[in-house]
């Protein structure tokens, strides 16, 4: 089968080569899925870059979630042979999405609803499912709370700012620069703060009342924390996402946590009980088919361009980059 590898770490469109290996074959618990859509972040490059918190071994295949068809199961697997699940790979291992067949554990995989185009559903593991753990199931948002996104250009962001807007919550997103904070107004935003423009914690509290945000939704890390504890109202809850600013995840002291009354709480599509994802796939899938939720997406990116598609991650990006599977199987 044809995949992307890397044989050392640095840019993705100069370690990236295109290579012939075997296709694999699964294991307990996982499945072969023939790749669909792929579904690329900004920890993809910064895997191959060697900045990114795990650290798998060499040779990388970059592409941590997909949408596929599955063609041969380990034992344990839940879903037969011929489903089209959304699932993450065994990117640390080296069978990443960017392949035409990649390794998919069982933990996390849900089945494509039918209306769900590939290219939508390859992301929405990683931005509308999170974004459900973390606003519903752990923060428990409710209609008329206001919710902070630290980053809401991207792909987890974008997708907050949509979801929170379906359930009745006024959003509030920082972006950097005129066209990423139009982008935010566009999934829906009812408020965009320029983080390069002034003092966060003082503009969230003047669109307040004084109050705060209820909820702090930080796909961006170490470089908005301090602003993002000045914006937050006494007894808010702060989700922890990601660290798109590039300084790994904030350390936020327990005094702090203490002195503000607030919660911190952290949401992966992988780690929730069984109830919850049922419930999520089923208010996903209406919302979604009620055109209330649709994912954005940058560009669709042929399978032969997926370094050059990586080394824009971190730029001038508005929402998700995907993929497509390639047609040669």
């Amino acid at each position: 089968m044809k995949s992307w590898r890397a044989e050392t770490l640095g840019a993705p469109g100069e370690v990236l080569k295109l290579v012939d290996i075997d296709v694999p074959a699964p294991g307990p618990g996982e499945a072969l899925l023939r790749v669909l859509a792929t579904n690329i972040g900004l920890p993809d490059r910064m895997m191959l870059e060697g900045r990114y918190f795990m650290k798998p071994l060499l040779p990388i295949t970059p592409g941590q979630e997909v949408v596929g068809i599955v063609e041969a199961v380990g034992a344990g697997y839940p879903f037969p042979v011929g489903t089209r699940v959304i699932g993450g790979t065994r990117f640390a291992d080296g069978f990443g999405g960017l392949a035409q067949y990649c390794l998919s554990p069982a933990d996390g995989a849900v089945p494509a609803a039918d209306d769900m185009p590939d290219e939508q559903a390859a992301a929405v593991l990683g931005t509308f499912h999170v974004a459900y753990v973390g606003l519903v199931n752990r923060a428990g948002a409710k209609t008329g709370e206001t919710l902070l996104v630290l980053g809401g250009s991207g792909g987890t962001g974008s997708t907050a700012i949509q979801l929170a807007k379906a359930l009745g919550l006024t959003v509030i997103a920082t972006a950097r620069g005129p066209g990423k904070a139009a982008f935010c107004r566009r999934q829906g935003a009812d408020h965009v703060i320029d983080t390069e423009a002034g003092a966060l914690g003082e503009e969230v509290r003047a669109l307040t009342g004084g109050k705060g945000a209820d909820i702090v939704y930080d796909t961006v890390g170490t470089p908005l924390v301090e602003q993002a504890l000045q914006a937050i109202a006494v007894g808010g809850r702060y989700i922890m996402i990601g660290f798109a600013g590039g300084s790994g995840f904030p350390t936020i002291e327990p005094f702090k946590i203490l002195t503000r009354g607030i919660s911190l709480t952290g949401a992966l599509h992988s780690v929730r009980t069984p109830e919850e994802r049922d419930d999520a796939l089923t208010v996903l899938g209406r919302l979604f088919s009620d055109g209330a939720i649709s994912m954005p997406i940058d560009e669709i990116v042929p399978f032969t361009r997926a370094p050059q598609a990586l080394d824009r991650l971190g730029g001038e990006v508005h929402g998700k980059l995907i993929v497509a599977g390639s047609t040669a199987h």
